[in-house]
């Protein structure tokens, strides 16, 4: 009996040393199973800011029937390329609108003139128009003539607009693609 009783507590103490060691090494054991890491990500937003940038030498009186220049461009002050349109909207009726860019600009069924190509970051569209010829006959004494632009940008997400319709198409649809 005291061989039994003594290869007993030889087996308990050696499983007792194991768990000792166990536990105490266990911390180290776990770290060595375990890694991380962090990242940080920092992410600035594009957006688009357009102008308009014309050449308007305002005549005294409006000379009926004549030609006014009026050079009108819109330039890419944002940081993302963007496409761009306007609307002309004038006080009284003119007689045409001179010189008019129908190679980069189209007119579109809701009367606004969209650019046809992304306007990168810092660059301009070509002349939407050079000038008005005024009308003969006019109601009034001046002739008002205001330009207003739009600026879409040529990219969603990871989705990039292959037209300027596709993009002017998502814009009007609420940004929904």
């Amino acid at each position: 009996m005291k061989k039994k009783t003594k290869r007993l507590f030889f087996l308990a103490g050696a499983a007792g040393c194991t768990m000792a060691a166990a536990i105490w090494l266990l911390p180290g054991t776990s770290a060595y199973f375990t890694d991380h890491e962090s990242v940080w990500n920092r992410m600035v937003f594009g957006h688009n800011t357009s102008t308009i940038d014309e050449e308007f030498p305002t005549p005294t009186p409006v000379p009926p029937g004549k030609s006014v220049v009026k050079r009108v461009k819109i330039r890419n002050e944002g940081s993302v390329a963007c496409y761009i349109r306007a609307a002309l909207i004038f006080s009284e009726p003119i007689e045409a609108i001179e010189g008019l860019d129908t190679e980069n600009w189209v007119k579109g069924e809701d009367d606004y003139y969209y650019y046809k190509k992304p306007v990168s970051e810092g660059e301009s569209t070509t002349e939407l128009f050079t000038g008005i010829r005024v009308a003969k006959e006019m109601e009034q004494k001046e002739l008002e003539v205001s330009v207003y632009e739009e600026s879409v940008q040529i990219q969603k997400g990871n989705m990039v607009f292959h037209g300027y319709r596709e993009a002017w198409d998502a814009y009007e649809r609420g940004g929904q693609t």
